[in-house]
């Protein structure tokens, strides 16, 4: 997104310079089926000359380097039952011969010579000889017309030394980089006009010369934004980088839309945020926006099939979010949280932000939690209370410090006989075969209370492009905790999200996560969890827990639209064993496909995964209905 793209390339017109200082068109393009390298060849074209219409039946090339024979044909655009009329035959070897300019063998040749089947002059054999010639090198650039900027600054900006090969994207992207670069100092209306000064065909050089027109001083004369309906005006402006008057700077332009995209209140945001101003030295800022519904209502089913073998029934899970991100139209933040199934949770936050006209957000959230071991039934709950402040500092970062008190609760077995080590359950074990976890007569349960206030830390790094369906950037972030009291542990969190395009619309999003706790009798609550939709796929919901725990996950991603997308998946992960926090329980691993599709109402999600070795029967399935208000 730049303001005023005026770029005087005439890369056409350098083209056809080549062109005339190299060759005529015949000795180098497809005119006519007649271009040969014999008589005898001649008279062939010449019976050729009255078929319209011709099948291709091999096309071969000979002397090519740069180009391999399946590009060319390729480029050709060639297919053995074909059928093309002479002017699809030039416009494909003009092709070929366009692409050799493209990167810089402006003096390819391409000479094709056709020979008709016997008896039948439609069909065709086209043996083409390839005369690459020498590739162009970048020579010395001159300038003109530049004050604000020297010399030297701008040819290192380019980045296009003397002895690199030439090609048309990378002067085009040379130019594009002194125009970022004159905005940066306010000098949006730059214009820059490349003309060949010399080209050598004897040592493969071409020379340009770069006349630099660099315009006005331009400043902003308005800010504003459009399309508002619930939101109000300032709680917009408030986040946008920019100041009346100030001199136009390209990266907090940038810098704008990145935030209006990520701050969740628009369903689309026009890209061309620039307008012409009242006087030529001035622009103004128009954020053109349609509102996007802020609430949401997201429910989450989760269903696992019985054990092979046991006579249990089906477990379902259920999950309720109820959010509002943006409050009667304030920036507010409001969010519920509802869990059932093993792991029960209920969690009502607040957050305020902008507090005292600066970036820095106020939250505060009441939750508690409540768990049963699936094996022996000794539950521990927790109710726990936070206030968080976070704020944001350049254009990716964010920091947040947490300060929460927890109340826990939780029972332990003490054997009195001879009784192996609890160890963390295994997904689709039989729990009757599992006499580790299980209580026995002579065991005796011992419950603990206690308190812990905690202060907790993070730091986030976020330059995704689109937080809710991202096609580029990355996602860092990194907390620690530190406790007291009853309970004193030392906890750190590290996560990293990395978004790669691949073709168009295809994307591979890859998260790392890792947890780890360090203390003396830690809490079930405080354990980390492993399983479900959130983190392991394909197995029960919240199934291990540990001390420490690390997973990853890998996605291939169709785009289908803005916040749709449909996709294969494979998650890893494992946890450590309560009873021994440096050693790991085996790598689960589970795989599977899934959805998430925006309707009208909300967005719908789908997810089918297995556990490796399981068969295809066997899957989990987790869906996450959303309703949008």
């Amino acid at each position: 997104m730049r303001f005023f793209q005026s770029i005087f390339l005439p890369i056409v017109l350098c083209f056809l310079i080549f062109c005339l200082t190299s060759q005529t068109k015949d000795s180098y393009g497809i005119e006519d089926l007649s271009t040969t390298e014999s008589d005898s060849t001649e008279e062939v074209a010449a019976d050729i000359d009255s078929i319209p219409l011709y099948n291709i039946t091999k096309i071969s090339f000979n002397g090519n380097k740069h180009f391999s024979q399946r590009k060319l044909r390729d480029l050709f655009g060639w297919k053995s039952k074909k059928i093309y009329s002479r002017n699809e035959i030039s416009d494909g070897f003009n092709r070929i011969v366009s692409s050799y300019r493209h990167d810089g063998y402006v003096f390819a040749q391409v000479l094709p010579v056709p020979t008709p089947h016997t008896g039948d002059n439609s069909r065709l054999t086209i043996v083409t000889r390839i005369r690459e010639g020498k590739r162009l090198r970048y020579g010395e650039f001159s300038l003109s017309g530049n004050k604000l900027l020297s010399n030297s600054d701008i040819l290192q900006e380019m980045r296009l030394h003397n002895g690199n090969y030439f090609t048309k994207t990378s002067l085009e992207q040379g130019i594009e980089r002194i125009q970022l670069l004159y905005s940066e100092h306010g000098y949006p209306k730059v214009e820059i006009e490349p003309t060949i000064t010399h080209l050598s065909p004897a040592d493969g050089r071409i020379y340009f010369t770069l006349k630099i027109n660099e315009g006005a001083l331009v400043r902003l004369s308005e800010i504003k934004v459009s399309g508002l309906h619930k939101t109000k005006p300032h709680i917009v402006l408030r986040e946008i980088p920019l100041q009346v008057n100030e001199t136009y700077h390209q990266r907090k332009i940038d810098q704008s839309y990145h935030r209006l995209r990520n701050l969740g209140f628009f369903y689309h945001i026009q890209p061309n945020m620039l307008e012409e101003g009242p006087t030529d030295d001035s622009i103004i800022f128009n954020a053109k926006v349609t509102e996007a519904r802020t609430g949401r209502l997201i429910g989450i089913l989760g269903y696992a099939p019985p054990v092979e073998g046991s006579d249990d029934v089906p477990q379902l899970t259920g999950v309720v979010e109820l959010s509002e991100t943006n409050l009667f139209g304030t920036g507010r933040n409001f969010n519920f949280y509802w869990k059932s199934g093993l792991l029960r949770a209920l969690s009502v936050g607040y957050t305020e932000p902008w507090i005292f006209g600066r970036p820095i957000s106020l939250g505060f959230s009441y939750s508690k939690l409540k768990q049963r071991n699936q094996f022996n039934d000794a539950e521990s709950e927790e109710r726990s209370g936070s206030i968080s402040g976070n704020t944001r500092f350049g254009k990716f970062y964010k920091s947040e410090i947490i300060f929460g008190y927890k109340q826990i609760r939780y029972d332990s077995l003490i054997s009195q006989g001879t009784i192996p080590t609890p160890l963390n359950p295994i997904n689709n074990m039989n729990p009757i075969d599992n006499m580790q976890g299980t209580m026995s007569e002579t065991d005796t349960v011992h419950k603990h209370d206690g308190s812990k206030y905690s202060v907790s830390v993070r730091f986030t790094r976020d330059s995704r492009d689109y937080y809710l369906n991202p096609t580029q950037g990355r996602r860092d972030s990194i907390a620690v905790e530190i406790s007291h009291s009853d309970f004193r542990l030392r906890k750190l969190w590290l996560d990293i999200q990395q978004y790669f395009q691949t073709w168009e619309d295809q994307i591979i999003a890859i998260e790392i996560h890792g947890a780890s706790a360090w203390g003396i009798n830690i809490p079930p609550t405080e354990l980390f969890y492993l399983g479900g939709v959130n983190s392991l796929r394909g197995y029960d919901e919240d199934w291990f827990s540990g001390p420490r725990r690390a997973n990853a996950t890998f996605e291939y991603r169709f785009l289908m639209g803005r916040n749709s997308q449909i996709f294969a998946f494979l998650d890893m992960g494992s946890v450590t064993f309560v009873d021994k926090p440096s050693e790991f329980d085996k790598l689960r691993v589970g795989y599977g496909i899934g959805a998430r599709l925006e309707s009208k109402g909300g967005i719908i999600q789908l997810d089918y995964g297995l556990a490796a070795g399981d068969s295809a029967l066997r899957g989990k399935v987790h869906v996450k209905l959303g309703a949008a208000f």
